[in-house]
């Protein structure tokens, strides 16, 4: 922390830095619904691995209004901002939508200002009243189906959100709520349904999903997240990696700074067909199902683990990303070396950070992988944010509680750190909102 006015050109250095270290983590809520091993509450984030934190996913009501998912999710929604007692720098935002949204919610929230301002106004509330830092769009392809209403229509939403919490900010001296979104990582779907240079004025940051770009769904194996282009890609298939996605945002318009890389916590395995085993090699479908995710082809990175065991992990020279094979079973995944990798190319390109699908998706025990607790997320959090001090009053102003130093108080003004003592015998209350004797009930 900064001491006084001495150094505040270091503190707005290091807060600069900070500020391109993202790492954004999404809670799959739905994972609390599994069993054994693969159950995973809030209980179980570690609220010092990530910048950020996202709940996935709220939902629209037929008011136009932003709503909880499930009757359970209000009491977690507080467990969850909880959370920030254990680490004074975390922001936690709220996700809507997701893969398996009803996407007419969007439609037709958006299709007029109205309709906007009634989801605008709830979104404030219900994010004010459980302690949430901001908002995150999770829009699957907004306007790729041809709706231009829709793609303009995003672009109005996320001025307007902007608009609102800055007033709202304003008006209540409270930090201004963030506006974010979750968009896509195709080609087609980018040109279809994104004013990327505009809504890129209005949101904080943008998380590109730059995993999936091929699976189990098509006919022969191919890593679901490579960071180039690959030897064998034709066609539109030369859009299908994290390289050409990126690039192909800040050519549309979006500042670096703002730009999240997509990492994928998960494999996606194939059954092979044929005795070929490289990528490319022909499939019949998804490989088996998690042992604990229970869903076809798709495997958490702790379930990778137990996978891999006496396998040897082959690399995709052209595409930095490893697999392997064993028996019928063809798996696409992300380890640390690959990691490694990505992370050099999103600081080499100065973009924002990194966001991970998911936290429930690492192994939180540490008991699959062997590799000590959350090894996925922990690695990525060594990579990115590596000893950075995260300035507490970026958009603070007020007196606040000094953890660990109850003589002690930090005050921010105007998004500057001063560390100031109380006079003897006394600790600092945020109650009383000053120094008093530590038996004072303010």
């Amino acid at each position: 922390m900064c001491k006084l006015n001495l150094i505040t050109g270091l503190c707005l250095i290091i807060a600069s830095l900070a500020s391109s270290s993202r790492l954004v983590c999404y809670f799959n809520s739905e994972a609390e619904d599994r069993v054994d091993a693969g159950k995973f509450t809030v209980s179980d984030i570690d609220p010092n691995q990530c910048t950020h934190l996202i709940y996935a996913f709220s939902d629209i009501n037929n008011k136009n209004e932003l709503v909880p998912k499930k009757e359970s999710d209000q009491a977690r929604y507080l467990s969850f901002n909880q959370l920030k007692s254990r680490n004074r720098q975390l922001k936690t935002l709220l996700a809507v939508g997701g893969l398996t949204f009803d996407t007419k919610k969007f439609s037709t929230m958006v299709a007029e200002e109205q309709t906007r301002s009634q989801f605008i106004q709830s979104a404030q509330k219900i994010l004010r009243d459980n302690g949430f830092d901001g908002l995150n769009l999770d829009w699957r392809n907004p306007g790729s189906v041809g709706s231009q209403q829709d793609k303009q229509g995003f672009t109005m939403l996320c001025k307007e959100l902007k608009e609102a919490f800055v007033t709202e900010g304003a008006n209540t001296s409270r930090t201004r709520l963030l506006i974010t979104a979750s968009v896509s990582a195709e080609k087609t779907t980018i040109d279809a349904s994104y004013e990327v240079a505009e809504i890129a004025k209005h949101l904080d940051f943008i998380n590109v999903l730059t995993f999936d770009f091929h699976g189990p769904w098509e006919k022969v194996t191919g890593h679901h997240s490579p960071l180039y282009q690959g030897s064998q890609d034709t066609g539109n298939k030369n859009y299908s990696n994290t390289d050409f996605a990126m690039q192909y945002w800040l050519k549309q318009g979006a500042p670096p700074e703002k730009l999240n890389l997509g990492i994928a916590a998960y494999g996606r395995a194939f059954d092979l067909s044929t005795n070929a085993s490289d990528v490319g090699a022909p499939a019949t479908g998804p490989g088996e199902e998690g042992c604990y995710t229970g869903v076809d082809g798709f495997w958490a990175s702790y379930e990778t683990c137990l996978y891999l065991e006496n396998v040897t992990t082959q690399l995709i020279t052209d595409q930095k990303v490893p697999f392997a094979v064993t028996e019928n079973q063809w798996v696409g995944f992300d380890n640390r070396e690959s990691l490694d990798t990505k992370v050099n190319y999103l600081k080499n390109n100065s973009f924002g950070g990194a966001f991970v699908w998911s936290l429930d998706l690492d192994d939180n025990s540490g008991e699959f992988c062997e590799m000590g607790k959350n090894p996925f997320i922990s690695h990525l959090h060594a990579l990115l944010v590596p000893g950075t001090s995260v300035n507490f009053c970026e958009g603070r102003n007020g007196h606040f509680s000094n953890p660990g130093q109850p003589s002690t108080f930090i005050n921010c003004a105007n998004g500057v750190e001063h560390i100031q003592n109380c006079g003897p015998n006394l600790v600092f209350k945020e109650a009383c909102n000053t120094c008093v004797p530590p038996s004072f009930p303010c």
